[in-house]
């Protein structure tokens, strides 16, 4: 998002950072004025980290007024975003908010976070969403203006073009899932839809990337062939080389909000098959860019994924619609974003 409205140029832009973001190098090599602090990494940092709010948050009221800022833009939840916002209230600055969950997901659900997310949704004077499925929930429980809640689509965290079309002939076997293991996420139902195209595809691979608890499919994964199980934070320079072994990105949720995989999926070129859930149907052209199973279930997933190994022209289709369809997001995102933030600034100076 901040290379995009760098290129766009409607406005002068300085950049709060987090030394602890994988992305934190990235954020560097845009050249834009930046105040850069240290937040935490775990539990015991952020415990020690409360002993510097103090002195962090004079230091951001400085860089406000030095940096004479017209607008706050947060692109991520964080559990000290509440306690800036007096700074940015007391300057009278329209705070807008980038919330990727309307509610927490299941297996995340803790009360305590969902009212302190809530508390600042509700101080906020605009709010971006990354899906009209968020926007819906988003607006049923939280009292807000219409106007002032936008969706921007999420575009890819990666760059790279990393799959070679066509695939030297080679038809796609290589199944990846990436992301956090959590029990909404449908492991099982991939697994599932995985035995039973073994049968028809005695080639076929699926590689598990990502942390969380995946003990309740250990006894299944150990009893399949051909699963690689890489069960860890994965760090965001790893990522490339995933995707550039992986044919076929599978999301297999039972319930989503939207998916930064399928956004940096579609960027490398590599199609995606996804279940029909949440936001992901507005992030995937079906036959296009990828597929979306008709249900829910692992035999309607697996069927999309026979369609995407054994129709060799939609594998290609999808891989270079992706490709395609990426290219053009975050300058999409950002156009909106602009509107909403000019709108609420020239709303504020009336005041």
């Amino acid at each position: 998002m901040a290379r995009a409205l760098q290129r766009q140029g409607e406005f002068d832009l300085c950049l709060s950072l987090s030394r602890q973001s994988d992305l934190y190098d990235r954020f560097l090599e845009l050249g834009i004025s930046s105040l850069d602090i240290d937040t935490y990494t775990d539990i015991g940092s952020a415990m020690r980290s409360v002993m510097r709010l103090p002195r962090l948050r004079r230091a951001f009221a400085r860089f406000l007024d030095e940096q004479g800022v017209d607008a706050v833009l947060c692109t991520m939840a964080h559990l000290w975003n509440p306690l800036f916002l007096d700074l940015i209230r007391s300057r009278n600055l329209p705070y807008v908010v980038t919330v990727h969950d309307a509610k927490l997901h299941p297996g995340e659900q803790f009360k305590p976070y969902q009212r302190w997310l809530d508390h600042e949704i509700g101080r906020s004077d605009g709010v971006v969403t990354l899906s009209r499925h968020v926007r819906t929930v988003l607006c049923a429980r939280h009292v807000l203006r219409e106007d002032a809640v936008i969706t921007a689509p999420l575009g890819p965290l990666l760059n790279e073009r990393l799959h070679p079309l066509p695939l030297d002939g080679r038809p796609p076997r290589r199944l990846v899932f990436f992301g956090r293991i959590l029990e909404y996420k449908g492991v099982d139902l991939l697994l599932d839809a995985f035995a039973a195209l073994l049968r028809d595809f005695p080639d076929i691979t699926l590689s598990i990337h990502g942390s969380g608890n995946a003990a309740p499919y250990a006894d299944r994964i150990a009893a399949l062939p051909n699963i690689t199980l890489d069960n860890r934070y994965i760090p965001e320079n790893e990522i490339p080389a995933i995707m550039g072994k992986a044919d076929l990105v599978v999301l297999p949720y039972r319930e989503a909000s939207q998916s930064g995989v399928i956004a940096m999926a579609q960027s490398c070129g590599v199609p995606v098959v996804v279940t029909p859930v949440g936001g992901l149907v507005e992030q995937v052209i079906d036959g296009e860019t990828g597929l979306v199973a008709s249900q829910v279930t692992a035999d309607c997933l697996a069927a999309s994924i026979r369609r995407m190994i054994e129709d060799g022209a939609l594998y290609e289709r999808c891989a270079r619609g992706g490709v395609r369809h990426s290219a053009s997001v975050w300058t999409e995102a950002a156009a909106e974003v602009s509107r909403l933030i000019t709108r609420l600034s020239a709303e504020r100076q009336r005041v």
